[in-house]
């Protein structure tokens, strides 16, 4: 059985690990797939702790409170230093709303049970992931749960022999792989956060420990291995995404790669790429490069309420190797190492930190956030907490349904996604006011189109597809008027042909083309004989955070929210696409185009909110508020009425 000794290979492992998922986060998009970065930690996890269970077993020497005692030294210090300053930067930055959801995060982060509290979140109306600092726990939360298990599965499957525990590592290989793979088309955040479905990862490091003694004496031989193990991590973090259905069948080639590297990681050309001293000094402070990147990054963009700037990232990038150099050398080393206190010491004073710490959880969640922190001076916004599903501009409107009167026979389509549908209430009170009926086919991320979909979930989304085809059997038989809207921005990701087939776009301009070639695929389907009435991207709030998250925070640290909800026009959402389809409609007869620029911005500049009316445009960070939605409807209401009443050119 292999001995414990240090390896500066699995540093560089850990290495390139750490880097793929900083620069995946920090939206690097070379990176696409960085995300495996992960799972590649998770194969070193399973190697190493299971090396050391069976190093410590096989000398009989094997202990429970001793392997948690190792883990806690290793773990909780840097852990509850992050968890502690992140409670302090929340307290100071978040909402009420925001304080409370980390509350209840930094709870499940103490337990070990994020990733569930994750998964439980998941969802269309989820809070946003740039309100939570410590989201990137769930991985720690799956780690700490396998070592739950897992010491006392190995004492036991030992005890009956190797081929025995062989066995288990491959059938529990098999079995979670599977089903992470099945349960993907059920339940994709499931099978991304539970730990179930990540034991194939650790298994798939677990079982190097009996093959490394059947290493090539020949060291050369582990040059092509090695260079196997670096392209299929490489094609991992390279060439997957976001629209990449994960973990699944898809992990095993970052799971593969990181086990050939291990395997192979002693090679002494190749190898030099993880021994070398960067690679090997990053290795070592990966653990809290890890732990310091996320909440750094998400409360400086909470606080600079703007998009970052490739200097921006390129600083906080630089804060984080610095911080996490600090972390690793006063915080890591003297606790782990047990140069500060005795080891009695450290466990008693690692229990008083978790009480505090659970103690401020629980209060904040208990009140609420403490609201108590917010000025009166916004008190005008209400339900902060459910600002965007209540002020909706859609709010109360089904998919399928009726706008405006309730006749039997309708007058106009309305079709497109959450950004169509948001118009509801400004259009109903128009549509009533004029004796107009409108029938929707309407769903959230829904792009509309022949033969196309949105890719969710792994395959064609059924209820998109579903309502593509409502749309276009509404429009069979008849010239009634369409009016059109999608996140015209949002789909050069996630779009998939009825087949599964997803679409790829070179640069944004293909991507413009496609939506025009769609939009002409549309007519030749409903007839170029009617009315297609185009509604554009709305400019947004001047941040994807929202308005809200701007109102409703405390006043401790100077920030700059308020003075983008003002921002300029070139950098409202959609400009360009705007034009595009401006340029379609004064191309092609019986098109119309409406700019929400038109309405939302004035001269070069776009507002998010009427300050002096209480008047709030947006629920969202791009979605329009009741509010808003009667704003458009007002502003485009006698051009729209004058064309749906317009005979359509032959």
């Amino acid at each position: 059985m292999l001995q414990r000794q240090y390896r500066a290979d699995i540093d560089g492992l850990r290495a390139a690990a750490v880097l793929a998922v900083l620069l995946y986060h920090f939206d690097f998009a070379l990176f696409s797939g960085g995300f495996t970065g992960v799972d590649i930690f998770f194969v070193i996890s399973g190697f190493l702790i299971t090396q050391n269970i069976m190093a410590d077993i096989a000398s009989g020497s094997f202990s429970f409170a001793r392997f948690y005692a190792r883990r806690i030294k290793r773990l909780f210090p840097a852990l509850y230093a992050t968890l502690l300053l992140s409670l302090l930067f929340s307290h100071l930055l978040f909402t009420p709303e925001h304080h409370a959801q980390f509350g209840k995060s930094l709870l499940a982060s103490l337990l070990s049970v994020s990733n569930i509290l994750f998964w439980k979140e998941a969802g269309y109306f989820d809070t946003s992931v740039e309100f939570k600092p410590l989201l990137h726990t769930w991985s720690l939360a799956v780690e700490e749960q396998f070592y739950f298990v897992w010491p006392a599965l190995l004492l036991v499957l030992s005890k009956l022999g190797k081929k025995w525990l062989l066995l288990f590592l491959l059938i529990s290989s098999v079995v979670s792989g599977y089903w992470a793979e099945r349960w993907l088309k059920i339940d994709p955040s499931g099978a991304f956060f539970l730990t179930p479905f990540r034991l194939a990862e650790f298994a798939c490091g677990a079982v190097l420990v009996w093959l490394l003694p059947f290493q090539p004496k020949n060291k050369l031989l582990l040059e092509p291995l090695l260079a196997v193990g670096f392209l299929c991590i490489g094609w991992s973090i390279f060439t997957f995404s976001k629209q990449t259905p994960f973990p699944g069948l898809h992990a095993l080639l970052p799971s593969l790669g990181a086990a050939l590297i291990i395997y192979s990681g002693q090679a002494r050309l190749l190898g030099w790429l993880l021994r070398n001293p960067v690679s090997a000094g990053i290795g070592l402070i990966s653990y809290s490069l890890y732990l310091i990147h996320w909440p750094l990054l998400i409360f400086y963009k909470y606080w600079h309420y703007s998009e970052l700037t490739q200097n921006d990232r390129l600083g906080l990038l630089l804060a984080c190797f610095l911080l996490a150099g600090l972390s690793w050398k006063f915080v890591e080393q003297p606790f782990r190492k047990g140069r500060i206190v005795s080891q009695k010491i450290f466990f008693m004073f690692c229990g008083l930190i978790a009480v505090l710490l659970l103690t401020a959880g629980a209060a904040v969640v208990q009140q609420a956030g403490f609201p108590e922190r917010i000025s009166g001076k916004f008190a005008q916004v209400k339900n902060v907490g459910k600002f965007h599903i209540d002020q909706y501009g859609g709010k109360g409107y089904s998919f399928t349904g009726l706008i405006g009167t309730k006749k039997k026979e309708y007058d106009v389509i309305i079709t497109g996604d959450s950004f169509v549908l948001q118009y509801a209430v400004g259009l109903d009170q128009l549509f009533q006011r004029h004796g107009i009926t409108a029938k929707t086919a309407t769903d959230y991320a829904c792009i509309i189109g022949p033969d196309i979909t949105f890719f969710y979930k792994g395959k064609p989304d059924d209820t998109c597809t579903a309502q593509n085809q409502r749309f276009f059997k509404l429009a069979e038989g008849n010239r009634k008027p369409v009016i059109l809207s999608l996140a015209w921005e949002w789909y050069i990701e996630g779009t998939c042909d009825v087949t599964g087939k997803q679409l790829k776009f070179a640069n944004h301009k293909a991507y413009e083309d496609f939506l025009i070639e769609n939009l002409q695929k549309i007519r030749a389907k409903i007839g170029v004989n009617r009315q297609l009435i185009l509604l554009g991207n709305p400019p947004g709030s001047g941040n994807r955070n929202g308005i809200i998250s701007c109102l409703n925070r405390p006043s401790f640290l100077p920030n700059n929210c308020l003075e983008t909800m003002v921002f300029p026009k070139s950098q409202g959402i959609g400009l360009a696409v705007n034009q595009r389809l401006r340029e379609f409609a004064e191309a092609e007869p019986n098109v119309w185009f409406f700019d929400p620029f038109d309405v939302f911005c004035h001269q070069n500049s776009c507002a998010a909110l009427d300050y002096k009316n209480n008047k709030i445009w947006y629920s969202d960070g791009g979605h329009l508020s009741i509010d808003g939605s009667i704003k458009a409807a007002e502003q485009f209401g006698r051009e729209l009425l004058r064309i749906m009443q317009t005979e359509a050119v032959e």
